[in-house]
């Protein structure tokens, strides 16, 4: 009788364990779908484009193109020499690629117009190639200028659209406009010799709603840039319908400030102070360093804010299946060390009418160096 119990007892026991054991797994995979379905959610906000959708852009066909100063964008003016060389380069072998790297494409465009974006993505004025490095453990961050000299080679298709385009270099920043961010991708390749294939584009004024969610980012600036962002952010908030447009938000002057969205944004677009566009691609980096700095400390309802406000207006062609996966490795991401870079490299360009013409060969030595290295 006393060996039936310890066996009644043993065997109770085991239940108890195999169901306390099924209990945990069964709470842990409701967690899991639970987040998930959650993470799905989100990523159904962000507008997932196939290439064929830039198609349909028709604002750029026979336009005169002008820059956020003003300034008329004119056709390349590049020597028959030059482009010839830029030719040789653009169809010289594919962009390198590496399984330890993961590399993507920021683009910021100016659609200050609140167009639809399909049909007129616009000139992208920020340009960033962020790769992230997992035998390095570093983010690289490498602003590509706007005025860079870029071999730009135009289908049949496009020309036929399009009776001013011829191919030569131009200004890399035209390429988005003329035919959207899957064309200034192959650009980029083209050129660079470096393989990108997913982008994610959002307007500047996307940026402004980030920032305010983030309660602002610290940022010290001189008086001259406080005076030169101001023109910007005049120019914005009478854009977005700001009663007070000419006062709500400028800066009374430079020093350890912290910067609310559209403050952040002006600051980041001015290019009237020393060091013009230099300078500019340096203070956009900053921003986004700033803006990672504070994402990570926010709370969960911060996050949940920010995803709502800014995910409708994001643009990429990486599928719901990529998205998860860089959010599952995020985690990964945020403890990596970030390096910022400029293209093109100091000592490595020449300046031909207007264009930013970099020394291609060592261009991308040093560029394929840092983004590839494996210590």
């Amino acid at each position: 009788m006393a060996a039936n119990n310890k066996k009644k007892k043993k065997s109770n026991s085991k239940n108890i364990a195999i169901i306390a054991t099924c209990s945990i797994l069964a709470l842990i995979l409701i967690i899991v779908l639970c987040v998930y379905l959650v993470l799905k959610s989100y990523i159904g906000k962000i507008n997932k484009v196939d290439p064929d959708d830039w198609s349909n852009i028709t604002s750029n066909t026979n336009e005169v193109q002008t820059d956020d100063d003003g300034n008329v964008i004119s056709d390349t003016t590049m020597s028959d020499e030059i482009n010839s060389s830029g030719a040789e380069n653009f169809g010289d072998g594919e962009g390198l690629e590496k399984d330890y790297v993961k590399n993507i494409v920021l683009i910021g465009v100016d659609n200050r117009h609140f167009e639809n974006i399909l049909y007129n993505p616009g000139n992208s004025d920020a340009i960033i190639l962020v790769s992230f490095n997992s035998k390095t453990h570093k983010v690289y961050l490498t602003s590509i200028m706007r005025d860079t000299a870029a071999y730009i080679q135009y289908s049949d298709a496009l020309k036929a659209k399009n009776s001013r385009l011829k191919d030569g270099y131009d200004k890399i920043n035209r390429a988005n406009a003329v035919a959207g961010p899957e064309f200034l991708l192959d650009i980029i390749e083209g050129n660079f010799k470096i393989k990108v294939d997913d982008y994610i584009l959002v307007d500047f004024y996307s940026l402004i709603d980030i920032i305010d969610i983030l309660g602002g980012i610290p940022m010290t600036l001189t008086d001259a840039e406080a005076e030169a962002a101001n023109n910007y952010i005049r120019d914005m908030d009478f854009d977005r319908g700001v009663s007070d447009w000419e006062t709500a938000n400028v800066l009374t002057g430079g020093g350890d400030l912290i910067l609310n969205g559209v403050q952040a944004v002006g600051y980041s677009r001015e290019r009237q102070t020393a060091g013009s566009d230099f300078n500019r691609t340096s203070r956009q980096r900053a921003v986004i360093e700033q803006i990672i700095v504070k994402a990570k400390k926010m709370s969960v309802t911060q996050l949940n804010d920010l995803a709502n406000s800014i995910l409708p207006k994001v643009y990429t062609n990486m599928s719901e299946s990529e998205i998860l996966g860089m959010v599952a490795d995020a985690v990964t991401y945020l403890g990596y060390d970030l390096e910022q870079y400029r293209v093109p490299f100091d000592n490595m360009y020449e300046s031909v009418n207007g264009n930013l013409l970099p020394d291609y060969e060592a261009t991308n030595q040093k560029l394929q160096d840092i983004i590839f290295a494996t210590e």
